[in-house]
């Protein structure tokens, strides 16, 4: 027969050898002590973290004759030696995913009054139990309800959320945490030492950070990557995309410092390397992260802005790339939009650099007359620009004027993108700002509605706070038509020339 996998060898069979689920382990031993058992449990969490184990070991503990003082299977007994070996006929584990309709549970529900046929009692372990359709939910919830006095259901689900509140309403319920990593790495020790094998720390650790708190992951792991009785730092990271911590903390430090070219000489190097640019993110917001907290518990009020930002961005980048077409870029867009902060995307294939601290005022207009807004009579104050054919820039803190706007009215048209706004906007004639509310003077009804339209309005005010850098609320007015005769005449003398047309005569009341 086939060697036993490392993880089913090592699987705990009795509660001191559950390892990372301490909570779990001490009530179940208190009620088992106390005769304080109940018919119905619920254990769910994360794969890997030993749910189907402890049910495995609660099954014992309810049916041994012989409990140790500590409310442990004795192991020597031959239920428990069944249970152990997966033959005791009156534990049964059902896997719901493949036994999901009603009529597999108007089956179990047939059996469960017949009396156990070894054991003292009959133990139903119900694996995956979110899977079941709600058909068979409800004809499990009577069974929950009342179940006979010798029977013991024990659900375990990965999805708790999947589970009808009226079924956890009548369970005992325990929720299994994520394995610690130094937990992880004792016990993958343990197990080295008990195979033979040489396993280095940093190897060990390696593993356990992978598997994000699942021990039975991290054992398979741990037998997955073993090589001539050895486990190398060096193979695991090979095997599994693992940058070094060297590599982490240099451009963490490139990222600190601002200096966006030896950030992308790191990633170009592991690009050519061949590295899984998904998990280097997935290590450099866990360093960050490790980072932050420390930065918070040391109230560096700056540094924590710092990663929290660059948190933010890398996390950007992160869901792009499953759908990025060169592996890197999202990656290097993120280095460059944290290290040069003063980088504004103006155009898709332009990068223009324009310096946070310069406060420029408009005082000419750049645009020809079909493009550009009539300027009223509004007092501004003049600076010198370094050339006439650049734009105005402003700062938030810049005092924001209606000629201001009416001056960089081309570079808003050329920002926009959508050609049905860029069209209705050309129709606008005239325009005031009070406070943060710019008004656009519109001649038609028509092209005032097609640009205050939700997404095209959300497009116009981007634009606009990305070329002033001041928040915008934009609305809208139709320009109002005053029509005035030519040549106005009075009633009296119309109402003559009328008489005389028709051949009439005025009657005075």
């Amino acid at each position: 027969m086939s060697e036993l996998s490392l993880y089913r060898k090592y699987r705990p069979q009795t509660f001191s050898h559950l390892v990372g689920q301490d909570h779990v382990r001490v009530t179940l031993l208190n009620a088992l002590s106390e005769s304080r058992a109940v018919h119905a449990y619920l254990f769910c969490g994360p794969r890997g973290t030993g749910k189907t184990t402890t049910a495995r070991l609660l099954a014992k503990a309810l049916n041994c004759p012989n409990l140790t003082a500590d409310s442990e299977p004795c192991e020597a007994c031959d239920i428990c030696r069944d249970i152990t070996d997966g033959r005791l006929i009156d534990l049964i584990e059902i896997d719901a995913a493949s036994n999901r309709r009603i009529d597999e549970i108007r089956e179990l529900k047939d059996k469960i009054y017949f009396a156990p046929t070894r054991a003292k009692n009959k133990i139903y372990i119900i694996d995956e139990v979110h899977m079941l359709t709600k058909e068979a939910f409800n004809a499990l919830l009577k069974m929950l309800e009342e179940p006979p006095d010798q029977v013991y259901f024990i659900l375990a689900t990965t999805e708790i959320h999947k589970i009808p509140d009226t079924i956890i309403s009548r369970c005992q319920r325990f929720d299994f945490k994520r394995i610690d990593p130094k937990i992880i790495m004792t016990r993958l020790s343990y197990i080295a030492q008990k195979e033979g094998i040489e396993a280095e720390d940093s190897a060990l650790e390696a593993v356990a950070y992978h598997v994000e708190g699942g021990l039975r992951d991290a054992i398979g792991l741990f037998e997955q990557l073993i090589k001539d009785k050895k486990l190398e730092y060096n193979h695991v990271k090979t095997i599994l995309g693992i940058v070094g911590h060297e590599t982490i903390q240099n451009f963490f430090n490139a990222l600190q410092s601002h200096d966006s070219a030896a950030a992308l000489n790191i990633l170009q190097d592991l690009y050519r390397e061949g590295q899984d640019f998904s998990e280097f993110t997935k290590e450099i917001l866990q360093f960050v992260r490790k980072n932050l907290l420390q930065s918070l518990a040391e109230k560096k009020i700056d540094a924590i802005a710092e990663m929290m930002r660059m948190i933010d961005i890398f996390q950007n980048a992160y869901s792009q790339l499953k759908n990025t077409i060169i592996p890197q870029l999202p990656l290097e867009m993120a280095v460059i939009r944290f290290c040069e902060r003063e980088v504004e995307i103006v155009d898709t294939s332009v990068l223009k650099k324009i310096p946070q601290e310069s406060v420029v005022r408009a005082t000419t207009a750049t645009a020809n007359s079909s493009t550009a807004l009539p300027t009223q009579s509004v007092q501004t104050s003049p600076v010198k620009t370094e050339s006439a054919e650049k734009a105005p820039v402003f700062s938030p803190t810049s005092t924001l004027q209606t000629a201001d706007i009416h001056a960089s009215w081309a570079r808003v048209l050329e920002v926009l993108k959508t050609p049905s706004l860029k069209q209705s906007i050309r129709h606008v004639k005239n325009s005031s700002l009070h406070g943060n509310t710019l008004t656009l003077e519109f001649l038609s009804k028509f092209y005032m509605e097609k640009v205050l339209e939700n997404s095209l309005r959300v497009e116009l005010e981007h634009a606009l706070e990305e070329i002033f850098s001041h928040p915008f609320k934009v609305s809208g007015v139709v320009q109002k038509m005053n029509l005035e005769s030519i040549a106005p005449v009075s009633r009296a003398h119309s109402v003559d020339e009328a008489a005389d047309i028709f051949g009439g005569e005025v009657i005075e009341e």
